[in-house]
């Protein structure tokens, strides 16, 4: 009789701990944040995972961010582009998360020749919680020529909230580095970018509908039109959601954007310069501000707009 009661405990020892077991969040999304720091990047981690990571390394010039989900599940193109990575294309200087203007008096600075923009300086201060703030000098050149074009960058990244969710407060101010007008030409993309990774496509080999865009104006196929945010939403194929939505300021020129996107490969863009040029006085400071929020699973209009007005201090 001992012998069996001793069992019996024992089995409803093993079933209380394996219905907690049941109960408890999962593994992916148990926290455990720590950061990973060098000359060239810094990047938040969640148990060994990439959660985002900025790069800004002088040799290769044009700083960039990859961000995703606390449980590893990356949302941007990683760069440099992965070989066979599939659904790339000949973009492959989509730097994820990225600026870059598409001419600077008259000079291409989109495509690969930009390897005489770099950060000048950078100082970075990290927090326990995941948050972090990332401020950059940035000089704007073609190679071996003097510099045209001076940026201070500050970027704000936000903890990661009870969901998982987080948000990118990015700054810049833009000043002519000589006693001459900057010309900044007119193209209809470039300028803050961001490009999602391939899985972000939907999946209908595996039954995954196609992701969304959508914009504040309710519209789908925003490109080429004014909204004061734009996002891209869908399921991974590892059956999370996620939406990146990106936010353009009020103070902003030329408010609300006009958006480029892109279906064929996940492009977002709210373009500057995309019907005409914008001439910088010398002496003169061009001031930019965008959010990026990246939201762990699909966002309603409502809430995206609630984030844009929380953005814009009108809440």
């Amino acid at each position: 009789m001992k012998h069996t009661l001793t069992l019996l405990t024992t089995w409803l020892a093993a079933l209380l701990l394996a219905s907690q077991s049941a109960y408890s969040a999962p593994v992916s999304d148990a926290r455990e944040l720590t950061w990973r720091t060098d000359d060239t990047s810094v990047a938040l981690l969640n148990r060994g995972k990439m959660v985002w990571q900025h790069v800004h390394d002088k040799k290769i010039g044009k700083p960039y961010m990859r961000f995703g989900l606390l449980d590893g599940t990356e949302l941007t193109r990683p760069w440099p582009v992965p070989k066979g990575y599939p659904k790339s294309d000949h973009s492959s200087w989509h730097r994820a998360l990225w600026w870059s203007w598409k001419t600077i008096n008259g000079v291409n600075y989109w495509e690969q020749n930009q390897t005489g923009t770099e950060p000048v300086t950078c100082h970075i201060e990290t927090q326990s919680d995941g948050s972090a703030k990332i401020a950059l000098t940035i000089a704007y050149h073609t190679p071996s020529n003097a510099t045209v074009v001076i940026e201070n960058r500050s970027i704000l990244v936000s903890a990661p909230d009870a969901n998982g969710s987080y948000f990118i407060d990015w700054t810049a101010d833009f000043s002519p580095a000589g006693q001459e007008d900057v010309r900044f030409g007119q193209n209809s993309y470039g300028g803050f970018a961001l490009r999602m990774a391939a899985e972000c496509c939907g999946d209908a080999a595996r039954g995954l509908p196609a992701w969304v865009f959508r914009s504040s104006e309710g519209e789908t196929n925003f490109n080429g039109q004014r909204a004061r945010w734009a996002a891209y939403q869908g399921q991974l194929p590892n059956g999370r959601s996620a939406c990146v939505a990106i936010f353009d300021h009020p103070g902003n020129p030329r408010h609300p954007a006009l958006w480029q996107s892109r279906t064929q490969y996940p492009y977002l863009n709210p373009s500057l310069t995309c019907k005409e040029e914008y001439i910088l006085p010398s002496g003169k400071t061009l001031h930019l501000r965008y959010g990026v929020l990246i939201h762990a699973g699909i966002a309603d209009t409502k809430t995206l707009e609630e984030q844009w007005k929380k953005f814009t201090g009108q809440t």
